[in-house]
């Protein structure tokens, strides 16, 4: 068995620090050191390819701005042009309330048209037109529904045999564009009349105008502002804040053009249309606004001239159609078949009829849309091939809208989307139809419905994906819904209720 020597004293030596030992890791140093190094690295690769660095932040930046830009510059260009459509509504992002009720007569339903009612001033003028041939001007303040002044226009007197007689009624009103606080209605208005015997016994006689005039009144009070003698055959349309006459000079001589200030008579400019020469059509000179020209159709053609009275060129026919931004004219008799007097393309419709929107608002303007007793037809008028077709019953729609490249129909058995270009439906709702209107802001569409425990309501749809965005309580006897100028109105059998936002 091994022995132990015998045990030695140790002495222990304290040491200050040991160079030998672990030092404690400072994480967050290395952290900042790492971000350092990377930094000086990237930097240092930018130094060295400075053109590439540049173009890749350059890239970026665009990939990002250019498409919000162009978003927010198209939608600006929408709701601009939005603005310019009477009949489409300011947005509605929440449900209106009823501001008034006023219990007008039956005329009422004139709001439904959008060429007899206006707001100017915050009034609303109603065009009143009725089956006597009598016509009127009836004055709502728009803020209260309190009736303000009425004005009347034109009534046929009791001529001839009632039983045999026909009557021509060419009194026409628009409200041009006008600053605040000067707002106008002008009428062409039928001052006297006369009976011109038919020389058929098939004809009845007929009762026509003797002498014609035009007369402004002031929104604000119903004074008349201007009263002037026309000819007979004179016609008038609106551009801008002014009216354009069209009218006969002489029997065989040219027509006159003349732009008028509506309030003072003044001219801005006139011009003569040459007669056309050996022409066969309309007999007497019809002006109308095709949105950029002016078009005097007249013995089978129409010259064109721009909004400052110059000549524009000529088209081969008095009966042109300005329809979701072409100019259509019929061939040959009935309409059977249509030309695009843009392209010179001719269209046989096979039986169909161009569909009457109550909203249009030119999106996707080369699909021309066509209806039949059993179906809606998109035809594409660059080929003027059929571009989608879908089954619908003539019998069953209640009113189609066109907006932001949509086409929705309101149907007795709820509300269906389609995409305008290719008739894909993008969505369909079921809903309770009460009455007979569909009306838009560009976003939304709004319906009248039957809800069980509620009655009528009016009910906003996301136009898109047809999320109810919205629902508010209306009168029981509003059966109806109008836009003039961009407000929202209720008519039915107890008269007007305007409906809006606070």
């Amino acid at each position: 068995m091994a022995t132990r020597s015998g045990m030695e004293e140790v002495e222990l030596v304290e040491h200050d620090h040991d160079d030998h030992a672990a030092a404690p890791v400072d994480h967050v140093a290395r952290a900042r050191s790492a971000v350092r190094d990377r930094a000086r690295d990237g930097l240092g690769w930018i130094l060295r390819h400075r053109v590439l660095a540049v173009a890749t932040v350059v890239l970026a930046v665009v990939a990002v701005v250019v498409p919000a830009v162009l978003s927010a510059r198209a939608e600006r260009v929408r709701a601009e042009a939005l603005a310019g459509l009477p009949g489409v509504l300011e947005p509605m992002a929440s449900a209106p309330a009823v501001a008034w009720t006023s219990p007008v007569p039956p005329n009422s339903w004139t709001l439904m048209s959008g060429d007899h009612a206006w707001v100017r001033d915050d009034v609303l003028v109603l065009w009143e037109q009725t089956g006597d041939a009598t016509s009127s001007l009836r004055a709502l303040d728009a803020r209260t529904g309190d009736e303000l002044w009425t004005a009347p226009l034109s009534s046929a007197p009791d001529l001839g045999d009632p039983a045999n007689r026909s009557t021509n009624d060419r009194t026409t009103c628009s409200a041009p564009d006008a600053a605040p606080g000067e707002g106008i209605v002008v009428c062409l208005v039928i001052d006297s009349w006369e009976l011109t015997a038919s020389t058929d016994d098939a004809v009845p006689d007929l009762v026509e105008a003797a002498s014609v005039r035009l007369r402004t009144f002031a929104v604000a009070t119903g004074e008349t502002l201007l009263d002037e003698p026309l000819g007979i055959d004179a016609s008038v349309t609106r551009v801008g804040g002014d009216v354009v006459v069209a009218q006969s000079t002489s029997a065989d001589g040219p027509a006159s053009l003349v732009r008028l200030d509506p309030s003072t008579g003044t001219e801005r400019w006139s011009t003569d249309v040459p007669r056309p020469a050996d022409g066969t059509g309309w007999p007497t000179p019809t002006v109308q606004w095709f949105g950029d020209e002016l078009g005097v159709g007249w013995l089978g053609t129409t010259s064109l001239f721009t909004p400052d009275g110059e000549a524009a060129g000529q088209l081969d026919t008095d009966d042109v159609w300005p329809f979701r931004g072409h100019r259509l004219t019929p061939v040959g008799e009935g309409v059977a078949q249509l030309r695009d007097l843009d392209t010179g393309r001719v269209l046989d419709l096979g039986g169909a009829r161009p569909r009457w929107f109550v909203t249009d608002d030119g999106s996707v303007p080369d699909v021309l849309v066509l209806e039949t007793e059993d179906r809606l037809i998109g035809r594409d008028l660059r080929t003027g091939q059929r571009a989608w077709q879908v089954d619908w019953p003539a019998e069953r729609t209640l009113n189609v809208v066109v907006v932001d490249g949509m086409l929705a129909r309101q149907a007795d058995d709820g509300l269906t989307v389609l995409d305008l270009t290719d008739g894909t439906q993008l969505w369909h709702r079921s809903t309770s139809a009460y009455g007979q209107s569909i009306v838009t802001d560009g976003r939304r569409l709004l319906v009248i419905e039957s809800v069980i425990g509620t009655g009528p309501v009016v009910a906003a749809y996301d136009a898109r994906d047809g999320r109810r965005v919205w629902q508010v309580p209306i009168p029981s006897d509003i059966q109806s819904l109008a836009v003039v100028d961009h407000r929202l109105f209720g008519v039915g059998s107890g008269g007007v209720v305007a409906l809006g936002t606070s």
